[in-house]
């Protein structure tokens, strides 16, 4: 009876064991069928974000301050709720359909393998934040994949990685010269359908290496010599020589030996020059001309500015009242010469830009690019319709910031009351404000930034921190205020909210929207000199 009960027990023990392996089995495979679909997941986190860092954030109309307060904020949710185990719904919703494409036959525990998956895919968010978050700081040093899950992972987007400073002595085989790659790449932009302005400042930082690196070579012996003096000339450009009489018909080196007592270029237009050069080795890297992005820890000549400097401040209230108690509001000498006092009383472009930035907060160039289809109207309610296309025949395409920034803002009694509606209906079609032109570099908000900036310095509201840009921050205080919710601001101002419900529905409705934007007022400041007789159209 002993030696059945001990045979019978060896069988059990061994039949469990053999359930045992089956499960862990059965469980690596689970695990292993996760993890590389989450890997997957930042691969593609990653892409976005270099292409964010690559073409989107050196465009001037997007705020890369903005962009970084936002991902910071992003950041901070995501890690609490990972610590919580508190999963958005986008979360949930993608680790579903990651579970539901594992084999039966590897799937241990649904549960198991959805927590897996769910917590792998709010680190793959949180990864990928962290390194776009240190590529808009300029921080490189911080781009190296830290989160062991991904670690393996080879960034192969454009990124500029840290290497060492090994001299290279010759060209890979066949070669082309870097002045060929050069014109290769501009190209390649051009065809991606980039701005104007975006274009301009690819060249003006191909002038600038033009000046201190041979373009005359196999583009493979492009190294660390090469970078550090392109980083030093950009480091020693007096600021707007291009601008200043005493350096603008001078080539680069000899601006800065005729400047040296001038202003230097600052740190954010800097970082820009010598960004766009090492983005255009990244690219010879990615297409295998270059083994390797030379000198990718050098810093910039001078030091980043400290971390929460403001770089605008709102109006201030008597800031305000000189605004629009200038010749724009009381009578101009004549139509060019806004700025100067006179006995022309129009309401024109100049005239509605400001009032509209303060009342809708609006940008320039979304101002400045309105049509006239986009003054429509909703259940009585008239608005702004901030989209991309003119619908009609004749397609128009604006630029907008960001994908959030097609949105419907009403139009604040404020700008009724002063006679917008009429203006509209003078202007039958088009561009409402086609008397503002767009500038060299292919925006509208380049020339109008000049004009606000010459008027600023004349009637001495301007400040470092005061640009045509504070109306927009003088409008998100309003909405503050008037205890308007994130939800409408976010709205009404076309920001964007992480949280999956967000990303949800239409948003509040026109009727909401206008009944939150009528509260916002600026108290102390009249209008009634703006309007009434003797003003034109």
């Amino acid at each position: 009876m002993q030696l059945i009960a001990n045979t019978r027990s060896r069988v059990f023990s061994n039949h469990v064991d053999i359930v045992i392996a089956k499960a862990r089995r059965m469980a690596k495979a689970q695990n292993t069928d996760v993890d590389n679909a989450v890997r997957g997941y930042f691969r593609d986190a990653l892409d976005w974000g270099q292409e964010f860092a690559d073409i989107f954030a050196p465009d001037p109309e997007v705020d890369i301050d903005d962009s970084i307060e936002h991902i910071e904020t992003r950041l901070a949710l995501l890690r609490r709720r990972l610590a919580a185990r508190d999963f958005p719904q986008d979360i949930q919703s993608r680790a579903d359909a990651i579970v539901g494409g594992i084999p039966q036959n590897h799937l241990k525990s649904r549960y198991g393998a959805t927590q897996r998956a769910q917590a792998g895919l709010l680190r793959a968010d949180i990864e990928a934040d962290r390194l776009l978050l240190a590529k808009l700081e300029g921080d490189y040093s911080q781009t190296e994949i830290a989160d062991p899950l991904f670690n393996q992972i080879a960034q192969t987007t454009d990124e500029p990685a840290v290497h060492s400073s090994t001299h290279l002595t010759t060209g890979l085989p066949d070669t082309p010269m870097l002045g060929e790659l050069a014109t290769k790449y501009e190209q390649v932009l051009q065809d991606q359908k980039l701005k104007q302005k975006t274009l301009g400042d690819l060249r003006l930082s191909f002038e600038l290496a033009r000046a201190v690196i041979t373009f005359d070579k196999p583009a493979s012996l492009l190294d660390l010599n090469d970078m550090k003096a392109l980083r030093d000339l950009i480091g020693h450009m007096p600021a707007h020589h291009l601008k200043k009489a005493e350096t603008r018909d001078l080539d680069p080196l000899a601006a800065v030996e005729a400047g040296k007592d001038f202003p230097k270029l600052g740190y954010e237009t800097q970082k820009k020059r010598f960004d766009f050069f090492k983005r255009f080795a990244a690219w010879m890297v990615a297409e295998e001309y270059l083994t390797k992005v030379p000198g990718s820890e050098l810093k910039l000549l001078t030091k980043k500015p400290p971390k929460g400097k403001p770089k605008r401040l709102p109006y201030e209230p008597d800031q305000l009242s000189i605004i629009f108690q200038t010749p724009i509001y009381t009578g101009r000498k004549n139509i060019v010469k806004a700025g100067t006092p006179g006995e022309l009383r129009i309401k024109d472009g100049r005239y509605w830009v400001p009032l509209i930035a303060l009342y809708a907060g609006l940008r320039a160039g979304e101002i400045i690019q309105l049509l006239h289809d986009d003054i429509r109207q909703d259940s009585g309610i008239w608005y702004f319709d901030i989209s991309k296309f003119e619908k009609d025949d004749e397609e128009q395409i604006k630029n907008l910031k960001t994908g959030s920034s097609y949105r419907r803002v009403p139009i604040h009694s404020a700008l009724l009351d002063l006679g917008f509606l009429e203006f509209v209906a003078l202007r039958k079609s088009g561009r409402l404000f086609n008397e503002l032109p767009r500038g060299s570099d292919g925006t509208y908000s380049q020339p109008w930034s000049k004009f606000w900036y010459n008027l600023g310095n004349r009637w001495n509201f301007r400040t470092t921190l005061h640009v045509f840009h504070s109306f927009r921050h003088n409008f998100v205080d309003a909405l503050h205020e008037a205890n308007v919710t994130d939800a409408v601001a976010m709205q009404l101002c076309g920001h964007t909210n992480d949280d999956a419900h967000w990303g949800y529905g239409k948003g509040a409705s026109i009727a909401r929207l206008k009944e939150e934007i009528e509260k916002v007022e600026y108290a102390g400041l009249n209008l009634g000199h703006a309007t009434g007789p003797g003003w034109k159209w």
